[in-house]
């Protein structure tokens, strides 16, 4: 199998996903590694500054809290929604206070509970790219009016968009997501943000470890020597080893 096989299986729902311990191992270290929480934090706290209310928070896809636990202290009430059995179980020994639902966005039951502010903060590449505005349709169903959904996702240009387009296909079209929220809400309710963090590790084996868990998709594993010369070539640096990674905040507010 190809590179290129691997990225139309992934695009097409077939993604196959590490093991929980090697995501975990692979998250902590892009977490170590990365600027980017930091970053993501002051630009999601521009957007809450704008808020009417800041009484409930939900956050899709939560991680490992990097986001979600210094946010939730702007908001009286705090839900998440985490697939990942071992990361919901953490959410509930770590935040007892938060409603925590092991389940999928597509599938959670909420009721008719509604939020201030939604978070999506790189989910949807993990949900079939058609069915983003269906996914984002039902974020915007319980949003309280006044609120808002923060949706973070990968540029399309950069130096981490660069290493994507070496071995799959990165052709998420931003301009035509932003047109069809744009034609779905309203262009005065839309806004676009964008920022940019920095990757880096001294070691070749962690940079590479971090090129898999962008990839997402394990089959990229039998690529590695191909990632690793990738990354000795392109980008070493005094030191250790070093990229950019440019980011796009979709707003949609709630008139």
């Amino acid at each position: 199998m190809s590179p290129d096989d691997v990225a139309k299986t992934s695009q097409t729902g077939g993604l196959e996903m590490w093991d929980d311990a090697e995501y975990q191992r692979q998250l902590a270290l892009f977490v170590r590694c990365s600027t980017e929480k930091g970053i993501e934090l002051v630009k999601v706290g521009e957007v809450i500054a704008g808020i009417r209310h800041r009484r409930r928070f939900l956050d899709i896809g939560a991680g490992g809290g990097d986001l979600t636990i210094p946010i939730s202290q702007s908001f009286a009430e705090t839900s998440v929604v985490e697939p990942n059995e071992k990361q919901a179980a953490f959410f509930k020994r770590r935040c007892p206070h938060f409603t925590v639902y092991n389940d999928f966005w597509e599938k959670v039951d909420l009721g008719s509970k509604r939020f201030d502010f939604i978070l999506c903060s790189h989910v949807l590449y993990y949900i079939e790219e058609g069915k983003w505005l269906t996914a984002i349709d039902r974020m915007y169903t319980h949003l309280e009016d006044g609120g808002c959904i923060a949706i973070v996702l990968q540029s399309p240009i950069g130096q981490v968009a660069d290493f994507f387009n070496e071995f799959t296909r990165y052709d998420v079209n931003i301009l035509e997501l932003w047109h069809d929220l744009i034609q779905r809400y309203g262009d005065d309710v839309i806004e676009v943000r964008y920022f940019m963090n920095e990757i880096y590790t001294e070691s070749l084996e962690d940079m590479v470890t971090i090129g898999l868990f962008l990839l997402l998709d394990q089959r990229f594993k039998q690529f590695e020597s191909e990632i690793r010369q990738y990354f000795e070539t392109h980008h070493k640096v005094a030191g250790g080893y070093c990229f950019t990674q440019d980011e796009i905040l979709l707003v949609a507010k709630k008139a």
